[in-house]
């Protein structure tokens, strides 16, 4: 495959979600909370994660799925360093998006090597190459994140907020983010994912700003 020739495919965000929500409904690893996402790429999906050296100076990521839509190479140091648990778990699931709905576009590349695949996709379009990226990361915010479960868990964090005297959602656009940042601080832990995640998952399933 050329890349200065390549195009992405045009998917609508409910497509996504609808692929992500059936990958988390149909596994075990999906349907348990947070989402094993380690083991539904293991032990569901049949994939393999092989730690490589260096992937993330590389590639500047933390994951790679290949061409054989088999494996998935995870740099070594987010692997085997706790600290890094939630960007690991984002990147495998967005790789996992890769292989659900860009599964043609992988399966034509075979490169020889981590930087040649690199080089692959760095060479891409940048306008078509970050629509594969945006692709993945929405199938990889909405599997980690069920939309019912983040819409009871806000409830629950805005419950606490007022009961300690902050109501001010929507007085202004200063400190309307504020309240965001705080309440997907105080939201991101249960589901695994970073506070940022939260953000962006109460944005697009249209729970922020609150009614």
């Amino acid at each position: 495959m050329e890349p200065k020739k390549f195009r992405a495919p045009f998917l609508r965000p409910a497509v996504i979600w609808k692929r992500a929500d059936e990958v988390r409904e149909q596994h075990p690893a999906g349907r348990s909370f947070p989402v094993e996402v380690l083991d539904l790429a293991e032990f569901d999906l049949d994939l393999e994660l092989v730690p490589a050296d260096g992937l993330r100076r590389l590639c500047d990521t933390e994951a790679i799925l290949l061409g054989d839509l088999k494996t998935i190479l995870v740099d070594k140091d987010a692997f085997t360093n706790s600290k890094q648990e939630y960007r690991l778990r984002f990147s495998v699931a967005h790789e996992i998006g890769h292989l659900i709905l860009h599964p043609d576009v992988y399966g034509q590349v075979r490169p020889a090597g981590v930087e040649a695949w690199c080089e692959f996709f760095l060479n891409l379009p940048d306008d078509q190459y970050q629509w594969l990226e945006l692709h993945a990361n929405e199938f990889a915010g909405r599997l980690l994140v069920p939309p019912d479960k983040l819409k009871a868990a806000l409830a629950n964090a805005m419950r606490k907020a007022e009961a300690s005297g902050f109501r001010d959602w929507n007085v202004d656009a200063d400190k309307a983010e504020v309240a965001l940042s705080y309440l997907a601080s105080s939201i991101c832990k249960p589901f695994k994912v970073s506070a940022d995640v939260i953000k962006r998952r109460l944005r697009k399933e249209n729970l922020w700003p609150p009614a």
